[in-house]
């Protein structure tokens, strides 16, 4: 069972959780069955980043016979998967709309969950993909893209111009929040090296999207000195 869930390539179809989701279960149940000093099984992961080695330091895997460590590191995968199961849905439609939002806000969730836990659950230097700053950068930006699955379906679904404009300013805030978490010096050599650009290029358009409908709500209501969008609104 943990060979399939945890080393094959999984298809990006949200049937693909079932197999992880079932592993995860059974490792629960193991940890309130097991005492830790009774576990004589070694769990190894590597770092999902693989930037481990070289000038930045840290591990490139980490071995410990503990089945928390084990559990943690099937949650990030399920995260994982989740994220690229939202990302691979078409958003022209309402079933796909519905499913990356749910998708992305229960990665979201997963990797803050991790944050709060993952010190406690160790008790020992983590591979960088597991550090907390790493975890509520990743929680950060699955946050944004779930808010972002919002937007578009406000969009999708005709809604008023004021609406779509509040979303979409609220989605890049959200993305201000990603990008300074990301830009961590702790974190930013883990990231692909288009991560960063394309985060900052979300948030310039949101905005820009966010004064556009704003202008639009404005104009269409005939607001004077009304057609930008406040920034400091919640």
């Amino acid at each position: 069972l943990r060979n399939n869930a945890v080393l094959k390539s999984y298809e990006q179809f949200e049937g693909s959780l079932e197999i992880i989701y079932t592993y995860y279960d059974q490792v629960v149940a193991l940890e309130n069955k097991i005492p830790q000093n009774e576990l004589h099984i070694s769990f190894k992961w590597k770092d999902a980043f693989n930037r481990g080695s070289g000038i930045f330091g840290g591990r490139n895997s980490l071995t410990i016979s503990n089945l928390g460590f084990e559990r943690v590191c099937v949650l990030f995968n399920i995260a994982a998967l989740q994220s690229s199961i939202a990302s691979a849905q078409d958003i022209n439609n309402d079933e796909g709309l519905k499913l990356a939002a749910k998708l992305f806000q229960q990665s979201a969730g997963i990797f803050n969950h991790l944050k709060d836990c993952i010190m406690s659950t160790l008790q020992q230097e983590s591979t960088p993909d597991l550090n907390p700053e790493t975890l509520l950068a990743l929680s950060s930006l699955m946050f944004a893209q779930a808010q972002e699955i919002f937007v578009h379906k406000a969009i999708h679904d005709n809604r008023k111009e004021a609406v779509i404009a509040k979303l979409a300013n609220q989605t890049g805030k959200l993305y201000i929040d990603a990008l300074k978490h990301m830009h961590n010096r702790s974190v930013q050599h883990l990231w692909d090296k288009i991560w960063l650009p394309v985060v900052e290029s979300k948030q310039s358009m949101f905005f820009g999207m966010a004064d556009f409908y704003q202008s639009r709500h404005c104009h269409s209501n005939k607001f004077i000195g009304e057609d930008g969008f406040d920034r400091n609104q919640p």
